[in-house]
């Protein structure tokens, strides 16, 4: 069976039987559902407003800025650092964004973490097979000398 879409929507008859109304049935509404959703998705320029075709078309309508005509994609890329509140330099390898209070911008940046630039670990000349301990106060390196038993 040939079929007229996309040029133009398909016309099925309904087909009877005459023996088991249940088999004529499935394929009538079968029928009536690719009927209905060629209406919806619209054939080639569609002057149907509710067919998806139209809508991907056509600029008018809620929520519309531009228009799918097929000759391209979504149009020019915008480059990251022409964002007036993004300021990109000499990009490097795992870097990542992060937004700078004082320049109100986002800036890209390497994160360069070790354990003497946190808040609560203290190191003080490590030496090979030490470990961290906690003092109370903060962490620190050393060797366990003793074992606790609760």
């Amino acid at each position: 069976m040939s079929t007229n879409f996309p040029g133009s929507l398909d016309s099925y008859t309904s087909k009877v039987d005459n023996i088991d109304v249940v088999l004529s049935m499935h394929v009538n509404n079968l029928q009536n559902a690719v009927e209905a959703l060629e209406a919806k998705m619209g054939t080639t320029s569609s002057s149907a407003n509710t067919s998806l075709d139209y809508f991907l078309k056509n600029i008018s309508g809620a929520y519309r800025t531009h228009t799918h005509d097929g000759s391209s994609d979504d149009g020019a890329k915008i480059p990251m650092a022409s964002l007036s509140e993004v300021a990109i330099a000499s990009l490097l390898n795992q870097q990542f964004l992060r937004y700078n209070s004082v320049s109100a911008k986002w800036e890209n940046y390497t994160l360069s973490i070790s354990l003497d630039s946190l808040n609560d670990v203290a190191i003080t000349t490590p030496v090979t097979r030490e470990g961290l301990y906690y003092d109370g106060a903060n962490w620190v390196n050393g060797y366990a000398n003793a074992v606790y038993a609760a």
